[in-house]
């Protein structure tokens, strides 16, 4: 059997059905045997990168790793960015390159580089395979270090003699079935560890749970629900994490940070003495420089035993898979009677939040043509379906639908890719979004920077897709960038704005999609609500750049208020 073919029966035995790629000389092999398979699906994007984000948002929603291919070379490099993301954001995902053949190493081969050096930084896993018989093992070993444990990349690189060269066949052509889908593994918390958790929240006077990105991932939403309405204790959550509880029930309080955090979220975590802070890695951003955890103490919960105790000092810290720590707390404190005993406290929170949340409604653009993004959420709280599923890039759309887009169900349903705030993410996102969720809306939210590095993929959506609506806010510049050069740098603009001569809609309509261009709140309505009838549309806003409209960003709308001198550079 040719190592190619080995390579796709071992995909195919660990129920792969999606691999987003692009073709190259030293991938050919492969593509031909994947040709023959029955089972599994190729989908060609327009760029490295574009295909890694489409892999990273298949395995958000699907709950299966997601799989890439890149050929050697630039292909790989070019791939190197989405997986880094995926890593950061414990994403599972399989990144497949092809290589220079063995035969042509260290002799200068056109697209040679040394492909595990590189990704070494960005994965759990990776290995140069040097013989076909490695093949099996290799791809148990990439999956199993993609789901299991704190979940992420790994990265296979095939020399292309490895992949056409003869393997032999025998009893080592088996998988991990558990790795087909994630978390493969899940360990239980510490039967004292847990105790020592119960007692302190029980004995709280203001308890509240964070929840981060990892409580989504091991699919412990309804284990969360049940120990929160047990107890009735609110729950905040990071940008990471919100679906961890639908936001419109009674003790979801709402996104807490310095980017998309609500001041009424924030100041509900900070005013609480015991947070039980479950699949979060309690970072600088989602705790506003750990500001909102000072006066608090602190239950860590997390699968990776390395984000224990690493950035703040913690009452009680617990290793455990979040769904069964939940499951066993609930369990631990059925016959508590603890019950409402927090319930006013949890309901002057609650309609704080909801007051905050209802205000950006009542925001309108002072400038003709010019929608203020509050109206954008507010047109598409009003159109979307709750099985919508909303992707935001980077810059102005995270914080808006992060703090004023409420989710209806609990689950990955609006999303960002957090981990390096990847410009360009969500347009190719919104495919492999649709491949998980096929019959859902998907809505793609982008900048005009976002844009810029994601157009092309616009055929990709238009031949491979079905219902993506692409919602484009313009404002001509690379807005955060243009906020922080107002903010801190004594309005000194440099580089940042784009030509406003630059026509989206008819290169959108040129490659494929339905394009309009709005210039009303009514006419976005109506553009969102005719866009769910579409296989494709491409809708274009006019929006205040950032330095006019100040997004919900905490330390800016701190620091906006503050003369120049005062601020700090690095307080968002």
């Amino acid at each position: 059997m040719q190592g190619a073919e080995l390579l796709v029966k071992m995909l195919e035995a660990h129920d792969v059905r999606n691999i987003f790629g692009l073709p190259g000389d030293t991938s050919m092999a492969f593509y031909d045997a994947l040709k023959d398979s029955r089972s599994i699906r190729h989908i060609m994007g327009r760029d490295e990168r574009s295909c890694g984000y489409m892999a990273d948002a298949y395995a958000r929603l699907s709950g299966r790793p997601g799989v890439t291919e890149a050929p050697s070379g630039g292909g790989a490099a070019y791939l190197y960015p989405a997986v880094l993301e995926a890593d950061g954001s414990s994403i599972p995902l399989v990144a497949l390159t092809s290589d220079v053949p063995l035969s042509s190493e260290n002799r200068g081969a056109l697209t040679a580089m040394d492909q595990v050096a590189a990704y070494r930084t960005a994965t759990r896993f990776t290995s140069r395979l040097t013989r076909p018989e490695f093949i099996p093992h290799s791809v148990r070993t990439a999956f199993r270090a993609a789901t299991g444990g704190r979940m992420g990349a790994a990265h296979l690189a095939f020399p292309e003699d490895v992949l056409s060269g003869a393997a032999d066949v025998d009893d080592n052509l088996y998988a991990s079935p558990e790795c087909s889908r994630f978390p493969a593994w899940r360990t239980r918390p510490d039967a004292q560890r847990l105790e020592e958790a119960a007692e302190l929240l029980l004995h709280a006077d203001r308890p509240l749970i964070l929840t981060g990105g990892g409580v989504i991932l091991s699919g412990a939403m309804e284990a969360l629900q049940t120990l929160a309405e047990q107890l009735g204790i609110g729950v905040v959550t990071t940008v990471d994490g919100k679906g961890s509880i639908r936001e419109t029930h009674p003790l979801a309080l709402g996104v807490i940070g310095s980017n998309g955090g609500k001041a009424a979220s924030n100041r509900t975590l900070s005013e609480s003495d015991v947070v039980l802070a479950i699949g979060s890695n309690l970072n600088s951003t989602s705790t506003w420089g750990w500001t909102l955890l000072k006066d608090a103490s602190v239950i860590h919960v997390d699968v990776d035993p390395n984000q224990l105790d690493n950035n703040i000092a913690c009452e009680v810290t617990i290793q455990a898979d979040a769904k069964l720590f939940l499951a066993d707390l609930a369990e631990a404190t059925r016959s508590s009677g603890n019950k409402g005993q927090w319930g006013q406290w949890v309901q002057t929170a609650r309609k704080d939040v909801q007051t905050e949340t209802d205000s950006i409604s009542k925001i309108k653009s002072d400038q003709p043509g010019v929608l203020h993004p509050g109206e954008v959420i507010t047109a598409l709280r009003g159109v979307l379906p709750d099985n919508a599923v909303i992707i935001a890039d980077a810059g102005t759309p995270t914080p808006y639908l992060a703090a004023y887009y409420p989710t209806k169900v609990p689950g990955k349903s609006v999303y960002a890719a957090r981990a390096h705030g990847s410009l360009g993410y969500a347009l190719p996102a919104a495919l492999g979004a649709n491949v998980a969720r096929p019959g859902s809306p998907i809505v793609a939210v982008i900048g005009d920077g976002s844009l810029g590095m994601s157009i092309g993929e616009l055929e990709t959506l238009m031949r491979e897709g079905e219902g993506i609506t692409i919602l484009h806010l313009r404002n001509e510049t690379f807005g955060w960038i243009k906020m922080l050069q107002k903010l801190y740098y004594s309005e000194r603009y440099f580089s940042v704005d784009f030509d406003p001569r630059a026509d989206y809609t008819d290169a959108a309509r040129g490659l494929g999609a339905r394009a309009t261009k709005v210039t009303s709140a009514q006419g976005l309505t109506d553009a969102l609500a005719a866009s769910l009838r579409e296989d494709l549309s491409f809708i274009e806003v006019d929006v205040p750049p950032e330095i006019e409209a100040t997004p919900p960003v905490a330390a800016w709308e701190r620091d906006i208020e503050i003369p120049a001198e005062q601020r700090s550079r690095r307080s968002y």
